[in-house]
C-alpha cells in the first residue's frame, strides 16, 4: 500500500496507540477530586504540556477540543463575539479550510463585516490587499499557516506585523493544522494571539485538537461545568488527550524528497500537468497537481486498483459537489479543476514508492486520455 493521503488524515503511531491504549485504564473523571480523578488529570496535564512545548508556549495557554473545526470555530466565533463592542470587521481569506469560512460566514449571516482576502496563482495571499483592508474596525484576523490543499506556505509572520501596525488591538488567528509538526508555526515566531492544531494530522487519534489562546480575549461557544477555565467546558477526552501527547512528541519527518522526486517523475513522463502552487513556497508535504483532460475522482479510484491512495482536495468538503474554492481563488480553468489531485506525504514512504506511483500514473492517464478522446 502506498498512501499519499498523509493530509486528510495519517495513521496513528505505535507510540500514540501505546499512550491512547493505557490511558484507557485510567477510567477517573479528570475533574474529580479523589485519586482516579487525579491520575486521569496528571495525565491530561502532561499532554498539555507536550503540545505546549512543541509550539513553544505555556501550557496554561493550551485548550484542548474536539479537534481541529472546533478549535477554528472556537477562535474565530469565541474572539469576533468578544470584541463585537469594538469592532465588526474581520478578515480572512478565499483559500481557508471550510471550518473556518463557514465560521466567518455564520459571522457574516449575524452582522458581522467580512473581508475575503484573494490569492496569486502561486497559492498565496496578497500582503498588500490584507494592509488595504485593516482599519481601526477590525477585531480579527485569520490566515492559515500552510493550505491544506496545495501545501503552500502563507507569509503569516509578514501578515501578522502588518496588523499589529495597523490594527494593533485586533487578534491574529492563524489555522496551523497543515503546518504542525512539519513547518515552524510557533506563535514566538509568527506573533500569532490563536494558532489551532489538531492530533491526527501528526499520528495521532481522530477527534482531538487544541487551540492556544494567547489572552483572555476570548468567549465561549459551548457552556458547560467549567473545565478547562470555562473557555471549553466538557470533561476532557482523555484517551485522546493522551494519544495527542504522545504523537507531538515524535518527530514527522522530512518529506522534501518524495515531493520532489514525484513532482519530477510526473513532469518529465506525463504531458498536459499543472502543479497548483509556486513550489518555492511549498512546505513539501503536500503536492497538488492537474491531469488536464481527465476527472480526478476517476483517476482517484483507478490508482485505488494499484493500492495508491489519493484525494482530489480536503476531505472535509470531499461530499459538496462544487469546485474546490482554493483552485478557484487561485485562477485555475474548470479542466485543471477538475482533474486536480492531490499527493500528501509521510516519512515512511520512500523514493522508490514514488518512482512506482509516478509510472502507474504514467500508464492510466494516458489509457483514461484516450478513452475519453
Amino acid at each position: 500500500m502506498i498512501y499519499l493521503d498523509n493530509a486528510s488524515t495519517t495513521m496513528m503511531s505505535e507510540a500514540s496507540k501505546r499512550a491512547a491504549a493505557n490511558a484507557m485504564d485510567l477510567f477517573g473523571n479528570p475533574s474529580s477530586m479523589h485519586r482516579l480523578g487525579i491520575e486521569s488529570e496528571k495525565l491530561v496535564e502532561a499532554s498539555k504540556a507536550a503540545v505546549a512545548d512543541a509550539l513553544s508556549v505555556q501550557k496554561k495557554y493550551v485548550f484542548f477540543t474536539s479537534g481541529g473545526t472546533e478549535a477554528n470555530n472556537l477562535a474565530i466565533i469565541g474572539s469576533a463575539k468578544y470584541l463585537k463592542k469594538r469592532g465588526n470587521k474581520i478578515i480572512t481569506t478565499k483559500i481557508e479550510h471550510p471550518s473556518v469560512t463557514s465560521a466567518f460566514k455564520a459571522l457574516e449571516d449575524d452582522g458581522f463585516e467580512v473581508s475575503y482576502l484573494s490569492c496569486g496563482s502561486d497559492g498565496r495571499i496578497d500582503l498588500a490587499e490584507l494592509e488595504e483592508e485593516l482599519t481601526e474596525k477590525t477585531t480579527l484576523v485569520s490566515i492559515m499557516a500552510v493550505n491544506n490543499e496545495t501545501g503552500i506556505i502563507q507569509p503569516v509572520k509578514e501578515a501578522c506585523g502588518l496588523v499589529r501596525e495597523k490594527s494593533p488591538l485586533a487578534l491574529f488567528h492563524s489555522d496551523c493544522v497543515q503546518a504542525f509538526g512539519k513547518v515552524d508555526c510557533s506563535p514566538r515566531d509568527t506573533g500569532a494571539d490563536l494558532v489551532t492544531v489538531s492530533a491526527h494530522k501528526l499520528h495521532g487519534p481522530k477527534g482531538v485538537g487544541a487551540l492556544y489562546i494567547k489572552t483572555g480575549k476570548i468567549s465561549p461557544i459551548i457552556f458547560g461545568g467549567g473545565q478547562q477555565n470555562g473557555i471549553r467546558p466538557g470533561t476532557e477526552n482523555v484517551i485522546g488527550i493522551a494519544g495527542f501527547g504522545a504523537a507531538v512528541q515524535e518527530s514527522y519527518g522530512d518529506c522534501s524528497e518524495l515531493y520532489d522526486t514525484l513532482k519530477s517523475e510526473i513532469e518529465k513522463n506525463i504531458p498536459s500537468v499543472k502543479i497548483n502552487g509556486d513550489p518555492k513556497y511549498a512546505s513539501k508535504h503536500v503536492l497538488n497537481v492537474s491531469f488536464v483532460g481527465i476527472r480526478a475522482e476517476i483517476l482517484l479510484h483507478t490508482l485505488e486498483s494499484s493500492d495508491i491512495f489519493v484525494s482530489t482536495g480536503s476531505a472535509c468538503s470531499t461530499h459538496k459537489p462544487q469546485p474546490s474554492p482554493v483552485l478557484t481563488a487561485m485562477g485555475c480553468s474548470k479542466k485543471e479543476i477538475e482533474g486536480a489531485v492531490r499527493f500528501s506525504f509521510d516519512s515512511s514512504l520512500t523514493k522508490e514508492d514514488m518512482i512506482f506511483t509516478a509510472e502507474v500514473l504514467k500508464k492510466e492517464v494516458a489509457l483514461l486520455r484516450k478513452y475519453i478522446r
